[in-house]
């Protein structure tokens, strides 16, 4: 993996976990490494994607809570 990918799936992790310390940090790497801001603001979206995606899987677990206590 080349480090300018690697700086993307950092910059993404960081989104991920919310780190305004990290984000700059990677914002910043991910240019020096060659990046526009078109790929930076994709691995941002798939973060996203990810992190919401398990918020609404995270919802079928409070369903299933629900109708157990519902019985």
């Amino acid at each position: 993996m080349s480090e300018r990918e690697k700086c993307l799936i950092a910059l993404a992790v960081a989104h991920a976990v919310q780190c305004p310390y990290c984000i700059d940090a990677y914002t910043q790497a991910c240019l020096e490494k060659g990046s526009n801001p078109e790929q930076m603001t994709e691995a941002v979206h798939v973060a996203a994607a990810i992190r919401g995606g398990a918020s609404l899987v995270h919802g079928l677990q409070m369903r299933n809570a629900a109708a157990k206590v519902s019985m």
